[in-house]
């Protein structure tokens, strides 16, 4: 084995992140928190874009930048970056964060970061808060869902919480804007304020690791550095170079990763137990069941939640034909007027080129924009009330003996409008091999663009009669085409799965 380097690397090496800020003089704050904890809803509030906002993890696929108005004349450009419960990323949207906040020397490097957090579930979500704490990154706690917290009978002492993590706490009801006008202030005032807490220190074996790793890249940060030698193979940032060092230095002092996050987690949930002893109290012991807990369990139940999501497809299908064929007819009707009042006004070869050729075609395509707009339409639904995170959990068990995930189902059923976003959907998926499959057999959906042939097929193959006395027959079989879809995506999954091979395990 090569001696490991003791020297720093060049200080003219390039950092490939390295670019020009947009403005240097212009603050940058970066929000981060918790998938559903409200963050793109405080993204929006704050620099008021009408960006996505939906409730199953990994919506926020790439970091999206707005401008907002702070407190008196301040501006800050907000970085809303993707949703994750740790700082060691599992996915490709939460390698977005370590590339980000792991690089001091990039042009988007933060200068203070806004954590977002459920005040339902305080404990979950200041894991992450407490990595960025010991990362020492300027931090301001956005308390969000309080009213959530207030229904359940959560009560935080906010005084004592801000004064344990020596940084602002602000209550906050992202959804209804409660509470933005004064983290507008806050941002203002207090923009470089380093958490006084630290919720963690590296084990005395790791120091010599952490300081040979500080002094290479000159850090400023043991539990930065430490975060290099963890995920080194992961960091866009690092060179060819970079990374053979932290190899080398990571086997010289068997440095194993695994075991250490898992040590790491075990003892900040330690201290985040301690820290919630003293600011939550629970004043309501005996509470009803939320509602949308019985909602779920009724939704992915073993049996009823199978049979509900067939139901669901039913629909939509039957939607396709028979809610779509009244708008369908008015087009239909609408362009045989126009042509009819061209002929009987006008003549010669300009009219029939107009009448059988322009007209006639572009009746031809508008006449199925009504069966893709249901079809758009029912699928922003599933997604905005929650159903398609539901069917995920559902899912997963059917899903794994043909090598996909319960979070497989997202990309595919959103390949029934289009294959384009669907696979681009697909980079929420932890495992490398689940994330391949999907890619690979979503194309074999069923996309919008092929309901007009299909819609042809059936209207002149299927009679047009009602099955039972209440199911078109028609949108039956229009069902049937999009399962033999699903069951070719499914084999196909089953058979790549033989081929592809990955020393990972999805979980």
């Amino acid at each position: 084995m090569q001696e490991v380097p003791t020297a720093p690397r060049p200080t003219t090496q390039p950092l490939p992140d390295q670019r020009p800020a947009a403005d240097p003089h212009l603050p940058r704050l970066a929000l981060i928190g918790n998938p559903n904890s409200g963050k793109t809803s405080l993204f929006n509030q704050l620099t008021g874009l009408n960006q996505k906002v939906g409730n199953f993890p990994g919506v926020t696929v790439d970091r999206k930048t707005g401008m907002a108005q702070l407190g008196g004349q301040r501006r800050a450009e907000i970085i809303d970056l993707p949703g994750t419960y740790s700082l060691y990323p599992k996915s490709l949207d939460e390698q977005v964060i370590a590339d980000l906040l792991y690089n001091p020397e990039s042009a988007d490097y933060p200068d203070f970061v806004v954590v977002t957090v459920d005040a339902s579930n305080l404990r979950r979500s200041l894991l992450l808060f407490s990595q960025l704490a010991d990362l020492g990154l300027p931090a301001i706690l956005g308390l969000n869902m309080t009213d959530v917290a207030a229904e359940r009978g959560i009560q935080i002492d906010l005084p004592t919480l801000e004064r344990e993590l020596g940084v602002p706490v602000v209550p906050l009801n992202a959804r209804k804007g409660v509470g933005i006008a004064a983290l507008r202030i806050v941002m203002a005032e207090r923009l470089a304020t380093p958490p006084a807490l630290r919720f963690w220190e590296p084990e005395d074996d790791l120091l010599t690791l952490i300081r040979q790793i500080r002094y290479y890249f000159n850090l400023h940060n043991d539990y930065l550095a430490l975060h290099y030698a963890h995920q080194f193979r992961g960091l866009r940032f690092l060179s060819d170079d970079d990374r053979a060092y932290l190899q080398e230095l990571t086997d010289k002092y068997k440095f194993d990763s695994t075991a250490r996050q898992a040590e790491e987690t075990i003892a900040r949930y330690g201290r985040i137990n301690e820290l919630l002893l003293e600011v939550v109290t629970v004043t309501r012991t005996e509470q009803r069941e939320p509602v949308s807990n019985r909602i779920d369990r009724v939704l992915t139940h073993k049996v009823f939640g199978y049979l509900i999501f067939l139901a669901v497809l039913f629909l939509l299908f039957q939607a396709i034909f028979a809610w779509a064929q009244y708008p369908m007819d008015l087009i239909d009707q609408g362009i045989a007027g126009l042509n009819a009042l061209l002929q009987s006004n006008f003549h010669g070869p300009l009219v029939r080129l107009l009448t059988e050729g322009v007209i006639a075609g572009l009746g031809g395509v508008l006449i199925f924009i009504p069966q893709i707009a249901l079809l758009f339409a029912f699928l922003a639904v599933l997604e905005e009330t929650g159903y398609m995170a539901r069917v995920t959990f559902l899912m997963d068990k059917l899903m794994r003996p043909f090598g996909l995930s319960g979070k497989s189902v997202v990309p595919l059923i959103s390949g029934l409008a289009c294959a384009v976003p669907a696979i681009m959907g697909a980079r929420t998926i932890e495992s490398w091999k689940d994330r391949m499959l999907t890619i690979f057999v979503t194309p074999l959906m069923s996309c919008s663009a092929r309901i007009p042939v299909y819609t042809v097929l059936v209207a002149l193959v299927v009679p047009d009669e009602a099955w039972l006395g209440i199911f078109n027959m028609r949108g039956l079989v229009l069902m049937g085409l999009y399962l033999l879809g699903l069951f070719s995506a499914l084999i196909s999954a089953f058979i790549l799965k033989k081929v592809l091979k990955a020393r990972e395990r999805s979980y």
